[in-house]
């Protein structure tokens, strides 16, 4: 089986609390709408209501579900906790929704160049058998050659093997978050992490950008308004 637009749920995490940038799932973002209504508008736009969820302990954010007729997931104090892993909150989400789909699509909020046409992709790429297909950019060097580890205040190459050549190196990726499509029957056995068949769905570098930081935030809305009110 392969995941369509109707036997897929699409969830958007979004708790309250955010240490990093105050309130930054609701607040509003390069002069529009939050992180969260932006995952919301994009989902809408390949998704029907009924398919996607807002995960949130947040009343601000349960509310702009609830106006974008979205279904509104009020998260449990357990799960919107800091030790609470995303894991659970997904096969909550899961359970509670009825039928229950056979994949599900994952969009953090802090991917604001995510775009219809990367849900999309995620939709064809997906091939009979993956257990998982995960959003990943190239890094700005290869971890063979910048990878090195610290012990006993010293740098050490973590990978000590024989010099190679940049173009002999097998493909390396950073997961970014921007997107994650499961097969639900496999998430609900082991982390995905473990998964042996997950597909890359590659983005330049500069979609891949997620916001967690202050400085995050500056550079993401920097470069969105360069973008799109300069067109």
């Amino acid at each position: 089986m392969r995941p369509t637009t109707s036997n897929t749920l699409v969830l958007i995490p979004a708790r309250a609390g955010s240490k990093g940038v105050p309130e930054k799932n609701s607040k509003s973002f390069a002069d529009g709408p939050s992180l969260a209504e932006r995952a919301v508008l994009v989902a809408k736009k390949v998704f029907a209501d009924q398919q996607i969820v807002v995960s949130t302990d947040d009343d601000k954010l349960l509310e702009m579900a609830q106006r974008n007729g979205v279904v509104a997931l009020k998260r449990s104090p357990e799960l919107a906790s800091d030790t609470a892993g995303m894991l659970e909150v997904m096969l909550d989400a899961v359970t509670k929704h009825q039928p229950e789909p056979e994949f599900l699509m994952l969009l953090q909020p802090t991917s604001p160049f995510r775009t219809e046409e990367h849900l999309i992709q995620a939709l064809n790429d997906f091939q009979e058998g993956d257990q998982a297909l995960i959003a990943v950019n190239e890094p700005a060097g290869h971890p063979f050659y910048t990878l090195f580890e610290e012990r006993d205040g010293l740098l050490s190459k973590f990978n000590k093997n024989k010099v190679v050549r940049r173009q002999d190196l097998p493909p390396a990726y950073d997961v970014n978050g921007l997107l994650y499509l499961f097969k639900i029957a496999d998430l609900r056995q082991k982390s995905w992490v473990e998964f042996e068949r997950i597909r890359p769905l590659v983005v330049p570098k500069w979609q891949a950008i997620d916001v967690d930081t202050p400085e995050d935030w500056w550079l993401a809305e920097t470069l969105y308004k360069a973008i799109f009110t300069a067109r």
